[in-house]
This record gives structure tokens, C-alpha cells and sequence, in this order.
């Protein structure tokens, strides 16, 4: 249900007041269809299709880490259940946010500056999405190569 906005949390017993207090000021209520779907989402029979987005992601993960690595951005981690990669871009500008726009105007590839993630070294990463499909995916690769690598 990725961007739904839709989670829990598991925290220690003596934590959880505190931990309420701070999620009332983040949320009022997922909406309906929003819990529904959730909540169908743990169905037995939905398991097969989670699995198989599930090894969809991975696969365009493993795609997409190493390019971005040999195209010189510094990547800390794998990532084990997100969608996107975290990538230090300083070998290529010294703002994410002019960087991406940069890219975007002159290869038409989207990727998202640091900043719409924090303040935390911001202004040195830039954020790649996953989501879509092995074919795009092989093209963004390309023509931001083509790009950079001029």
C-alpha cells in the first residue's frame, strides 16, 4: 500500500503514552477506504500477490543499486523493504535541488533533492524511486548515464 500513509508501530509498554501523544499530532484517522483496504491487504489469499511485489521490488533494486554505483553516486546501504535509494550526489553537484532539476530538464529523468526528506545532509542526496517498471527503469539508467557521463 505503498504511499497510503498507513502503518503501526510496536513500541515498549512504558512508551506507548507517550508515543500517542506524539501520533495525535501527526494524524486524525486514515480514512475508510484507506483501513479497509489494509485490512484486506492481510486476507490469505492476497499473500501470493504480495510476494510477488515483493520480489518485483527486490529485482529492481538489485537493478538499479549497482547503476547508480558505477555512475559514481555513494549509496550507504541495501535497502531491505523500502522502495527507493538514498544516494550521495556530491561527486556531481553541490545542490540536490538544483541537481535534480538540472537532470530533469535535460534528460527527463525525476528523481527527488534531499530536502523533501529533512534537513540532514540534504543538500548532498538525492532520493530514487523503484516503483515503476524494469523498462523505465532501464531507460531512466541510460539516459542519466548518457548525462553524466558525458
Amino acid at each position: 500500500m505503498t504511499g497510503w500513509r498507513l502503518g503501526w508501530l510496536v513500541a515498549p509498554a512504558q512508551f506507548v503514552s507517550q508515543v500517542e501523544i506524539l501520533a495525535q499530532n501527526l494524524f486524525l484517522a486514515p480514512s475508510t477506504v484507506a483501513q479497509h483496504a489494509a485490512l484486506a491487504a492481510f486476507l490469505p489469499e492476497i499473500a501470493p500477490i504480495l510476494e510477488s511485489r515483493r520480489r518485483e521490488l527486490k529485482a529492481r533494486r538489485d537493478f538499479l543499486l549497482p547503476e547508480l554505483r558505477t555512475m559514481g553516486f555513494e549509496i550507504a546501504g541495501q535497502p531491505a523493504g523500502a522502495f527507493y535509494l538514498y544516494a550521495n550526489c556530491q561527486r556531481f553537484a553541490e545542490d540536490s535541488f538544483a541537481f535534480t532539476h538540472e537532470v530533469l530538464e535535460h534528460t527527463g529523468v525525476a528523481f527527488t533533492p534531499g530536502c523533501d526528506f529533512g534537513s540532514y545532509g540534504a543538500r548532498e542526496h538525492v532520493r530514487f524511486s523503484y516503483t515503476t517498471g524494469m523498462g523505465a527503469l532501464r531507460d531512466a539508467v541510460a539516459r542519466l548515464r548518457s548525462y553524466l557521463l558525458r
